[in-house]
C-alpha cells in the first residue's frame, strides 16, 4: 500500500488532477482481473460492462489532456499509475482473501497492513527526505494540524473500505471507492475552474464514469 501510494502521488507530477484521479478509478478493472485469476470470483455481464466503461473514461480523459496540453509528454504519469494500480489491486484482493476466506477481522487487516507500511515509510523518509520533511513541519503554519486531520479522515475512510471488503468483497468495495473518485473529479472542476483545462473529452469521460 505504501509503494502504491508513492507511485500514485508521483504520477500527479505528469498528469493533471482530473486525469490522475480517473486513472486511479480504474483500480476496479485490476481488482476484478486479479480476483478472477487468483480467488476464483465470478462476475456478471453488467460488472464487466462497468469495467469497460471505466477504461473508456480513462481514454477520454487522456485524449482531453493531450488536447489541452499539446506538446507535453504524460507517458510516465500513465506508467506509474498502472504500476501503482496493480499493487493496490493485489493488496485489496489479499485483504479480501484474508477476511472472507480465512476469517480475519477488519482491525487485524488494518493493523498488519499499516504496521508494515509504517516501517517502510519511516525507512524511506529517513533515507530520502526525512530531514526536509521535519523542517517543513516545524516551520509551516498549521502543517501538523492539517496532517493530523488528514490522517484521521484517511483512517475512517480506510476502515469503512475494509469493512465493505469484509462484508461484500473487493470488487463491490472498489466500486464504491470509484464512485467517490468520480464525485471528487466533478467537484474539482467546480471548486477550481481556473486550474483545470476543460474540453468535451473530459465531459465524455465523466459521463462514462457515471454510467459505469
Amino acid at each position: 500500500m505504501a509503494v502504491y501510494a508513492a507511485f500514485a502521488k508521483i504520477a500527479y507530477k505528469y498528469l493533471n488532477y482530473a486525469t490522475g484521479t480517473i486513472l486511479r478509478s480504474t483500480k476496479l478493472v485490476f481488482v476484478m482481473a486479479i480476483s478472477v485469476a487468483w480467488l476464483g470470483r465470478r462476475y456478471s455481464a453488467w460488472d464487466y460492462a462497468a469495467a469497460i466503461g471505466m477504461i473508456i473514461s480513462v481514454a477520454c480523459f487522456g485524449l482531453g489532456e493531450a488536447h489541452a496540453d499539446k506538446g507535453q509528454d504524460h507517458t510516465w504519469g500513465y506508467v506509474l499509475s498502472v504500476l501503482g494500480l496493480g499493487l493496490a489491486a493485489l493488496q485489496t484482493n489479499m485483504a479480501d482473501n484474508a477476511m472472507r476466506d480465512h476469517g480475519a477481522t477488519s482491525l487485524e487487516n488494518m493493523l498488519y497492513v499499516n504496521g508494515l507500511g509504517f516501517w517502510i515509510v519511516l525507512v524511506f523518509a529517513a533515507v530520502v527526505d526525512g530531514e526536509a520533511a521535519i523542517d517543513y513541519m516545524r516551520h509551516t503554519e498549521n502543517a501538523l494540524t492539517l496532517l493530523i486531520a488528514r490522517s484521521l479522515t484517511f483512517y475512517l475512510g480506510a476502515f469503512a473500505f475494509t469493512e465493505l471488503t469484509r462484508h461484500s468483497g473487493a470488487t463491490p468495495a472498489t466500486s464504491v471507492a470509484t464512485a467517490r473518485k468520480a464525485l471528487t473529479v466533478m467537484l474539482s472542476f467546480i471548486a477550481f475552474p481556473d486550474d483545470k483545462p476543460f474540453s468535451g473529452w473530459f465531459l465524455a469521460g465523466i459521463a462514462h464514469v457515471i454510467a459505469a
